[in-house]
């Protein structure tokens, strides 16, 4: 991106913040797809009606913010479009609307990281329950 000196430090910090965010939603990628690896791996024993529900829960929550993810990064690549164009003054620099796409970009990546954090922990939960579980069984046919 090759910067104008006409462009406001303001701008500025808007493409640098939403290039953060659009890492953050790559990793949210990766996570997500551990996520469903370990979901598969310990199907058949979350499906046991000790876990079912949680379970169920956890993956209705995790495909949600699969698709909050999307959407977010919708946004956020046509907010660094908008800047990169104002910074190569293709277009002229409108601080007002990226000042509000910013607002509702800021409070759905905050909203993302804290749901993704908490479904992470759910299923962390669940599964370690299993294996603790899998681990007691195992203990016991030993003896």
């Amino acid at each position: 991106m090759g910067t104008s000196s006409a462009m406001s430090s303001r701008s500025l910090q808007y493409y640098v913040t939403a290039r953060r965010w659009s890492s953050d939603l790559e990793f949210f990628k990766i996570e997500t797809a551990f996520l469903h690896r370990l979901m598969d791996d310990y199907f058949v024993p979350l499906c046991d009606k000790t876990y079912f529900e949680k379970f169920k829960i956890a993956g209705k929550e995790l495909l949600k913010l699969e698709k909050e993810s999307v959407r977010a990064d919708n946004l956020l690549i046509d907010q660094l479009k908008q800047v990169e164009l104002m910074a190569e003054e293709i277009i002229p620099e409108n601080a007002e609307d990226l000042a509000a796409n910013q607002v509702q970009l800021e409070s759905l990546m905050t909203r993302l990281t804290l749901d993704y954090r908490d479904v992470k922990k759910q299923l962390f939960e669940l599964v370690e329950s299993v294996i603790r579980e899998n681990n007691k069984t195992i203990d016991l046919n030993a003896c």
